[in-house]
């Protein structure tokens, strides 16, 4: 992003700079001549003359001295407009002209050419930064704002997490604004930030707000809001880098979908022989809760695994747990286009005067990406410590018109579970048709998408309803590279016979009913418009 100023100077420079160069040639070619003149005359000149040519010498160490600034005006405008994404990726999205991004959604890849380059304050999550939206922030920029959103379309048995499901419904999911800035021009310290409208503002998140003070690409400070770098889609879950509609299961379940949190801590990359790559981030946080917004203990349940671990007002803003938790990812590059990473979390859940529990979760993640083909993938395992049997029973048996065995059965699936865990794997290729060269922006593409997924709410009991699997197989249509159609049908797989009982959708009692939501495990459609500004 350029900065009014340099949008001013880069003006003036392109108009004026023909007629410009003429005249200070001229000048300094008649300037020229007249001082050999000069000084191949025979007899010293007198007085005047030389009070002449001390008069042209200062004219000319002045007109040098308006050249270098003038030079200097075109050479930062020059550099300015080449670290300006003209087509930021997005979705599957182009790689720009000038910057050389990560050319398919999902993989966001740092770029050593943006993200270590001096001049750049801040990268877009497209080249392996923070910025939400398109815009690069500059260190000569003041403030830069972007942001990303989606409109989405499910089927009645389509939902994510406690987000509706159980009737069809239009839903705009998720509106969000980001606003940075560079704090310090010289010492390379950025804020960032990112607002969070979901369901048409009916809930209302700071999601981001940070603080960080970029000593070097080896090593940068930070303290905030921020996301926790649990697994690789945590950080960069933007509506415009997910390939599907609705996120992983495990990013749900396993981890909060977007898993955000107060804290410190600090993070690096380094460059190794042979083109490899190391990157690492290390941070001290409140901490997941053991209470929802409500008050209730569904978090870490076999009905809701740790969706509503992290509400707003409960992790990122006051911790009840005198011990901190930690968090950390250490990714590796070993060749350009394909990278894995390990990440772990360790934290105390309970309430004050409850017995110790805590939450261990671990998580592998790779990406590889080749031209337009992409290959993602991720695991994740969680383990409850504490209060729990390592063991789960055999779910209550439920009995239709039984309100006895309905209670049982609710009663279960709301106790905590010892531990989940949830794998999914996702491709996509990027392509663009003949047909849309003429009808269509340069960053407009087709591509497919299919994903398969898993998920076990209690991975101690083998044939839980609860615990299922998931695939989905869809079409991304870009007719820019700022706008996305997603469509996507999704086949899902419960593990166990679903009981026929009542459910409610969302409300005061959900988490407390033996089902998440209506028509849970049927197959579905989903569509969106997901956008990046």
């Amino acid at each position: 992003m350029i900065s009014e100023p340099t949008h001013r100077h880069a003006f003036t420079l392109n108009y004026a700079r023909p007629w410009l160069r003429c005249a200070l040639i001229t000048v300094a070619v008649s300037v020229g001549a007249s001082l050999q003149c000069l000084a191949q005359s025979a007899t010293p000149p007198p007085a005047s003359q030389q009070s002449e040519v001390e008069q042209l010498r200062g004219e000319v160490r002045q007109l040098r001295a308006e050249m270098e600034r003038l030079r200097a005006l075109v050479e930062k405008n020059n550099q300015a407009a080449s670290l300006t994404p003209a087509a930021p990726q997005t979705g599957t999205g182009a790689e720009t002209k000038p910057l050389k991004e990560a050319r398919v959604s999902g993989v966001p890849q740092a770029s050593s050419e943006v993200v270590d380059n001096p001049k750049v304050a801040m990268a877009t999550k497209a080249q392996g930064g923070d910025l939400s939206g398109n815009g690069t922030l500059l260190r000569t920029d003041r403030i830069t704002i972007g942001g990303y959103g989606d409109f989405q379309f499910r089927q009645a048995a389509i939902n994510e997490r406690a987000d509706g499901g159980g009737v069809n419904t239009f839903q705009n999911t998720r509106f969000v604004l980001g606003v940075a800035a560079v704090l310090s021009e010289k010492q390379n310290i950025v804020f960032n930030s990112e607002i969070e409208y979901e369901f048409g503002s009916k809930e209302i998140d700071v999601e981001q707000a940070f603080v960080e003070w970029k000593m070097k690409p080896e090593i940068a400070v930070r303290g905030g809001i921020f996301a926790a770098p649990l697994g690789r889609f945590n950080v960069y879950h933007d509506s415009n880098l997910n390939l599907t509609t609705i996120r992983p299961l495990i990013n749900q379940f396993i981890v909060p979908s977007a898993y955000r949190d107060a804290g410190v801590g600090i993070r690096g990359r380094f460059k190794l022989p042979h083109k490899m790559k190391l990157n690492y981030e290390a941070d001290v946080v409140n901490g997941m809760r053991g209470v929802n917004a409500d008050g209730d203990k569904t978090p870490f349940s076999r009905l809701l695994g740790q969706s509503s671990a992290a509400e707003p007002g409960l992790i990122a803003f006051q911790a009840v747990n005198k011990r901190k938790a930690v968090v950390g990812r250490i990714g590796f590059s070993p060749v350009p286009g394909f990278e894995f990473g390990v990440s772990g979390y360790n934290g105390h859940f309970n309430e004050p005067g409850d017995a110790p529990q805590s939450a261990n979760i671990f998580f592998f993640d790779a990406s590889w990406q080749r031209g337009n083909l992409a290959i993602n993938g991720e695991y994740g395992r969680s383990n409850i410590v504490g209060g729990v049997l390592r063991q789960s029973p055999t779910p209550p048996k439920f009995i239709e018109n039984d309100p006895d065995s309905l209670a049982r059965l609710s009663e279960f699936v709301a106790e905590t579970s010892p531990g989940q865990d949830g794998f999914y794997v996702e491709g996509t290729y990027r392509f663009r048709p003949h047909f849309m060269d003429k009808r269509f922006d340069d960053g407009g593409y087709l591509a497919p998408v299919v994903r398969y997924e898993a998920v076990r709410l209690d991975r101690t009991l083998k044939d839980f309803y609860l615990n299922r699997s998931r695939t989905t197989i869809g079409l991304n249509f870009a007719p820019s590279s700022t706008v996305i159609f997603k469509f996507s049908y999704l086949f899902n797989h419960p593990f166990g016979k679903v009981p026929n009982a009542p459910a409610g959708i969302g409300g005061a009692e959900f988490g407390e009913s033996p089902l998440p939501h209506l028509r849970y495990g049927r197959n579905g459609f989903t569509g969106s418009v997901a956008y990046v500004f």
